[in-house]
């Protein structure tokens, strides 16, 4: 049985803030005249609006005592009679309670919960279910569907039970259908992934399970490999044609939180092999994304060794440039004498000669002239010769095609790969270069004789260079990956768009048109700007100079307050120090986001006393003391081994997201934050963790100087991070200030600005 409060089944699980009251339990006109028509004494008037605004609220009548005294005296408030008129026992007035809610039917237009309404219910839940596994999520559809209808909700364990069969169903369907074209064969190379072969120390199941290290030079060979051996299982693609894709990662994701034993223990021999099935496919996607990710890192470092190398050069020759500027100040210093042509040539030719000559001068100066410009095209190819054995052996196990009408990249990688064993120092010019800036194509061109031909090595770097660039872009996509799949796959098909656009326009309050779009905009820009313009002369610190240059002036700190460090004082004797798991245990009890833990089938945790276990996983790995070393301080009932598969199998990155969602929901419902700034204004700003070199995340940080990973952070103008994301030190930062305005977790995250 799923567990209602992960679900969007409404019931009473927590107190109200005085504005929630306000919102959703005030009585307007028209519900007042119907309450006076409907009752008669005081005591109907107050259950009758009772009865009416949880209706409103929650979807169905809910039972008398379950609603909390905070709504009766709100109600009884605005109706000017006594609580005392409560009374919660619906057997001394069924009658009356009867007709109150058909009278509130007929006033919401709503209906009750009949045997068409479940037909049309398991339909929903049905195809529904083709997409989603967990039961909570399915009893959220249910919940959505029944209330568009303005149907009243049944009992929370009605629905529950019904969703459990419609699901149980489709996924028996969903197994066999998987697996009902797996031959013999196949089914023995899934039954030796859970075994351990022969001169190995673990399965091919947890072999699966492992996460690619930095991207060095043997860790790139060895992902190499492993994407040949899991191809060589099997393809699992052609069993997976008409399923989701939301379905085979969920089965996936699955099979990921199972150990050897689990997977073993699994008695229903359909389900082991698709979720099998489905951990491999993920498998295989997501290996071609971590050698892509390996590709792009490799190439980027080749470009920055090239650099400091040109920077290096640039240092070691500078006596060398100073020489060749002694030299000019000689021969100018003979130019201003006055001399005869035929003289000044002779003192520059015999101070070219006490130089070292002509020819060795004229060595010098290409040497010199090389460098210059920040051209650090000449030092790329002694870097990355060392990677292309293995970079051409992985794109021959990858499929890479075009996103554009442009294959220029593509017939050039066709080009050099053709060329890779080659020794020839140049190649004909056979392909089109329109893929690369002149500045390329200048140095890749050159000339055998009175042939135009193509430096091959420094066509090689040129080439893969773009390719990681267009990767990154998504100008070309990887055939069967996920992070580097085909974007427009998934996006909506044009004509679905053009259904939606009117309603859609409508709900953003936009124009239909492109014209009336653009118009639009143009009238909120010149609105912007003259409301400026109207307060720029008031503006004391901000001012243009002629050449139209603004300039912000340095804001003076303002003084303290009297009386601050007294306020401080009395401040910390009122705030007790808590412990860490004390703030854990409280914050559960005000938001219960542990409510979002559990095992992966979606079911409720069979784990006695759950939430004091999973706040001792918070807090163990939160705080990375790992899983032995809060056991040995925890109490005795709580054991490595279960804070182990608790964090293996009942909490993943999504769960915490979802968790920490409910904390930032619990944080905004109060009324002090509120006084600290504004909720619909938040800043953007990252700080570099320390992470092992163990893992594809971490890099060194050029501006903090340490290894590691870059946590970007959303802090509200309520003091609170709404979001976070964790990233590598080489990505460009301001992509992800933009998810402030397209991720919505919490009620406390729709915001205006981003500083």
């Amino acid at each position: 049985m799923a567990s209602i409060d992960r679900t969007a089944y409404p019931h009473f699980n927590k107190r109200f803030s005085a504005r929630e009251l306000s919102n959703c339990y005030e009585l307007n006109d028209e519900e007042q005249n119907f309450i006076h028509r409907y009752a008669r004494s005081s005591r109907g008037h107050l259950v009758l609006s009772i009865i009416l605004k949880t209706r409103q609220q929650l979807g169905y009548f809910a039972a008398l005592p379950d609603i909390p005294n905070q709504i009766v005296t709100h109600l009884a408030a605005q109706l000017e009679v006594d609580t005392a008129l409560w009374q919660p026992n619906e057997a001394h007035y069924r009658t009356t309670l009867h007709r109150y809610r058909n009278a509130c039917r007929t006033l919401l237009g709503s209906s009750t919960f009949t045997g068409e309404s479940r037909e049309q219910l398991l339909s929903s839940v049905r195809n529904a279910s083709l997409t989603m596994s967990d039961p909570a999520d399915l009893i959220n559809v249910a919940v959505e569907e029944l209330s568009n209808a303005n149907i009243e909700l049944p009992a929370f364990s009605t629905l529950d039970r019904l969703v459990g069969h419609v699901r149980q169903k489709v996924h028996e369907s969903l197994y066999k259908e998987i697996t009902s074209t797996l031959r013999s064969n196949d089914y023995q190379s899934l039954d030796a992934l859970l075994q351990v072969q022969k001169g190995e120390r673990i399965t091919d199941f947890a072999r699966m399970k492992q996460t690619p290290g930095p991207a060095t030079l043997n860790n790139f060979r060895n992902w190499a490999e492993r994407l040949v051996q899991l191809n060589s299982i099997l393809d699992p693609k052609p069993f997976f044609e008409n399923i989701a894709y939301t379905k085979i990662r969920q089965f996936s994701a699955e099979a990921l939180a199972y150990e050897v034993s689990d997977m073993r223990g699994i008695s229903n021999d359909a389900k082991r092999y698709t979720l099998l099935l489905s951990l491999l496919h993920q498998s295989q996607s997501k290996t071609r994304d971590e050698l892509i990710d390996m590709f792009l890192r490799r190439m980027m470092r080749v470009q920055h060794t090239a650099r400091d190398n040109l920077r290096n050069l640039q240092e070691n020759n500078r006596a060398l440039e100073e020489a060749l500027i002694n030299i000019l100040g000689q021969v100018l210093q003979y130019a201003e004498g006055g001399e005869a042509n035929e003289v000044l040539g002779q003192h520059v030719r015999e101070t070219l000669d006490a130089r070292g000559g002509i020819e060795a001068l004229n060595a010098q100066f290409k040497l010199v002239t090389a460098y210059h410009n920040d051209n650090y095209l000449p030092q790329l190819w002694p870097v990355h010769a060392v990677n292309r054995s293995v970079i051409f052996r992985v794109l021959s196990l990858i499929q890479i095609q075009s996103s554009t009408q442009d294959k220029s990249l593509l017939r050039a990688l066709d080009f050099i790969s053709e060329h890779r064993t080659t020794r020839k120092d140049y190649l004909p010019l056979g392909i089109n270069l329109q893929f690369a800036s002149q500045r390329w194509q200048t140095f890749i061109r050159t000339k055998d004789g009175e042939t135009s031909m193509l430096d091959r090595r420094s066509l090689e770097v040129c080439v893969l260079i773009h390719l990681a660039e267009a990767l990154q872009g998504g100008d070309l996509y990887v055939e069967d990956s996920g992070a580097y799949a085909d974007y427009r796959k998934q996006l909506m098909p044009w004509s679905e768009c053009q259904e939606n656009l009117s309603e859609y326009c409508q709900s953003l309050n936009l124009p239909t048109s492109a014209s009336g779009f653009v118009g639009s905009l143009r009238e909120q820009l010149a609105e912007a700007a003259a409301k400026i313009d109207q307060g720029f002369p008031a503006n004391s610190e901000l001012t243009i100079d002629d050449d139209g240059t603004p300039h912000l002036k340095r804001q003076k700190a303002s003084s303290l307050p009297e009386g601050l460090d007294e306020f401080k004082k009395e401040a910390y004797e009122r705030i007790p120090e808590r412990h860490l798991l004390d703030i854990l245990k409280n914050v559960q009890y005000w938001s219960n986001y542990t409510r979002h833990f559990g095992p992966p089938s979606g079911a409720d945790t069979k784990i006695s006393n759950s939430t004091s276990r999973y706040l001792f996983t918070v807090f163990g790995y939160g705080c990375n003391l790992g899983a032995s070393q809060t056991a040995r301080h925890a109490p005795d009932s709580i054991h490595r081994q279960t804070l182990r598969r608790i964090n293996t199998q009942h909490i993943n990155a999504s769960k915490l997201e979802a968790a920490l969602s409910d904390v930032i929901g619990e944080y905004a419902r109060f009324e002090l934050p509120s006084f600290w700034g504004k909720s619909n204004v938040a800043i953007a700003d990252g700080t570099q963790m320390e992470l092992r070199k163990n893992n594809l995340l971490g890099e060194q940080h050029i501006r903090y100087g340490g290894y590691g990973g870059i946590a970007y952070h959303h802090i509200s103008g309520e003091y609170i991070a709404l979001f976070s994301h964790f990233i590598s030190c080489g990505v460009w930062e301001a992509v992800y200030i933009l998810d402030a305005l397209l991720l919505k977790g919490s009620e406390a995250q729709w915001y205006e600005n981003v500083r």
